[in-house]
């Protein structure tokens, strides 16, 4: 494949060892937290020990894949500033999410989503779940590895047969040893590194122009506005658009991509992860949105310019796009003026879009081959080092799985972006309206649960050789015309799912109240008692901050004491449960634990009274003082 782009023998050597380098340094980075792994929880949760803007900053690069530059960098080439909405439409699932959809799978200690579904319905729901979840994950990871490999093989002409399994041997070296602590650290290095290499990349193209002024009046006045092709492009259709990709694919990445859902259960609360879910929706989600598409703004003004004035601008090579799914990886080349060393730093920032977005799903698939086949099914009664061992082998499976999906991408016709809604949108509609029912609506039965999943997803697949059923639906939202479904194919499936499954609730019986106690909504009050094993203390406290520890190994494990004054600073009662950290506030709570806290008259009010297990299992350091605040 040709990007438009000559590399000499030496630009290609410089632009390799740069990215090489990259992913070496990574991959050592991310092996050092192998060492916070000390149970199964600790390998995939984090001991659920995190301040919120830690998992929020990693986001970045989960959002972030490593088919975004090149896939929206194209979509704004050819229709502007419009290309942001596909980031920009999380905004009215998020309170779903953060009042509903978080306290529910986090005081109810949901380890997978598989396992919510057996909780909430029966274990046939259970599995029915899981083979479509890995379905979505699975398609993720290879759809990753491709694009990456295509790119690795314009550029430099290795072919991704070897390419491919290099770079899965790294990702899946970090993720195996590492675990979820090491995929949250790496994220945030790459979420930096991804800001700004596509800084460069902007600030670049903006200076070839002239400036912001000519870049504004050499883009298109269609290229302006923010929502185009309302209904008339099937290409890139507005309506359509929302209708696939924000209605279900929002969902589906809110609700049911493990991957994200584990990175809400690593933060140290509710209403930290609350936090996370708003900076997440406000900050990351736009901000993204023109890291990764700005170039193709910026590449369709330079060739109006360029064009209109019959040469190459000043000190630039005449650009030409023949294929637009090239514009990224031209534009960055020659608004760099081909220097190597930078254009590499910016082929490393598509490593670490790979790398953040396949780590994630990698330790994904593997807590659910973990916690929903071979804990339940093969090995019920183990120890946590026998656990953590075979989570590191899932971990490798997983990658070989989705390093082999290459060869089937590779067969499939069309452009990147038909490729990837064709897939997801077949896959998402069932299980997402599912999940929604669940956890919305109590009388949601779990023969209904079951019927509509397998239901609403044959009748989905069935319209990929059928379209025309959609036809009624398409006329009735104003979608995509000139036979092209695939933004629609998504909603018309939720709709059949949410259709059977309403009707056979009614014709069915529903779980008794007391079995599905802090599952729905409604009764989310009561998994909060559950969770903190007693009456939870809501009354506003103070946080406490760097207490001197000192050891007493009478205390019970995850205990502390504190002086009454501190009690009372905090607003606790004997049995609340707290959070300890290292008050180095940089760390983000990776030397932290959840503590239930007892007044203790004796103490002074700058100590802290635990046992050894208790300091050890907060990583805590000899020397170094502890912040305390009360969680409920």
């Amino acid at each position: 494949m040709n990007y438009g782009i000559e590399l000499s023998n030496q630009s290609a050597i410089i632009i390799g060892v740069v990215a090489v380098f990259y992913v070496i340094v990574i991959t050592v980075f991310g092996g050092y937290f192998a060492r916070f792994n000390k149970n199964i929880n600790d390998f995939f949760y984090s001991g659920q020990r995190f301040s919120w803007w830690l998992p929020a900053a990693s986001m970045i690069a989960t959002g972030i894949g490593s088919y975004s530059y090149l896939k929206y960098s194209e979509q704004g080439f050819n229709s502007g500033m419009s290309s942001t909405m596909t980031y920009m439409n999380d905004w009215f699932i998020l309170p779903f999410f953060i009042f509903g959809w978080l306290p529910i799978i986090y005081f109810s200690r949901i380890k997978s989503i598989p396992e919510y579904f057996e909780r909430r319905f029966n274990r046939t729901a259970r599995y029915i779940s899981l083979v479509i979840i890995m379905a979505y994950m699975f398609f993720y990871i290879g759809y990753n590895l491709y694009t990456i490999g295509v790119a690795m093989e314009g550029m430099f002409g290795f072919p991704q047969m070897y390419s491919v399994p290099l770079l899965s041997i790294f990702l899946g070296a970090y993720v195996t040893f590492g675990g979820q602590t090491a995929v949250i650290f790496t994220d945030l290095f790459q979420g930096i590194m991804l800001y700004i290499a596509g800084g460069i990349a902007i600030f670049a193209g903006i200076y070839a122009l002239g400036g912001l002024t000519e870049w504004w009046e050499w883009l298109p006045i269609s290229h302006r506005l923010p929502l185009v092709h309302l209904t008339d492009n099937p290409k890139f259709n507005t309506a359509g658009l929302f209708w696939g990709e924000a209605l279900a694919g929002s969902i589906a990445f809110t609700f049911m991509n493990q991957g994200f859902i584990m990175r809400y259960l690593t933060i140290k609360s509710v209403d930290e992860g609350r936090k996370a879910g708003f900076f997440n929706v406000l900050i990351t989600l736009p901000l993204s949105a023109v890291i990764v598409g700005a170039v193709g703004w910026i590449g369709r003004s330079l060739i109006n310019k360029q064009n209109a004035l019959g040469h190459a601008l000043e000190g630039y090579n005449f650009i030409e796009i023949d294929n637009t799914f090239h514009t990224f990886i031209i534009i960055c080349w020659e608004t760099v003026h081909q220097n190597p060393w930078i254009f590499g730093f910016i082929v490393a920032a598509l490593m670490a879009a790979l790398m953040s977005t396949i780590d994630t799903l990698i330790n994904a698939c593997a807590a659910i081959g973990i916690y929903d086949l071979y804990k339940p099914l093969v090995k019920p009664e183990a120890t946590d080092e026998h656990y953590l061992k075979a989570a590191r082998w899932a971990s490798i499976i997983t990658t070989v799985i989705g390093t082999l999906l290459v060869i089937w991408f590779n067969q499939q016709e069309g452009s990147l972006m038909s490729i990837h809604y064709k897939g997801i949108m077949i896959i998402i509609p069932s299980i997402v309206t599912t999940i929604f029912l669940g956890a919305f609506w109590r009388k949601f039965t779990p023969t209904a649960a079951c019927v509509s999943m397998v239901m609403g997803s044959a009748i989905t697949m069935i319209t990929v050789w059928y379209p025309s059923v959609i036809d009624g639906l398409a006329r009735f939202v104003s979608g995509p015309e000139n036979g092209v479904y695939i933004y629609l194919r998504a909603l018309f499936g939720m709709c059949v799912t949410g259709v059977i499954g309403i009707a056979i609730s009614f014709i069915t019986q529903p779980k008794k109240d007391e079995d599905i106690v802090g599952l729905t909504i409604d009764t989310i009050d009561e998994s909060m008692k559950i969770y903190k094993g007693g009456e939870p203390n809501f009354e506003l406290g103070e946080k406490i901050l760097k207490l001197k520890v000192s050891l007493n190994e009478t205390l019970s494990y995850n205990k502390i004491q504190l002086s009454p004054n501190n009690m009372n600073i905090l607003k606790a009662k004997d049995g609340d449960l707290t959070y300890i950290a290292d008050s180095r506030w940089f760390l983000g709570g990776l030397r932290s634990e959840h503590v239930k806290a007892f007044e203790n008259k004796e103490l002074k009010d700058d100590e802290i009274l635990m046992s050894t297990p208790t300091k050890d299992s907060a990583y805590l350091l000899d020397g170094k003082t502890v912040d305390v605040e009360k969680i409920f």
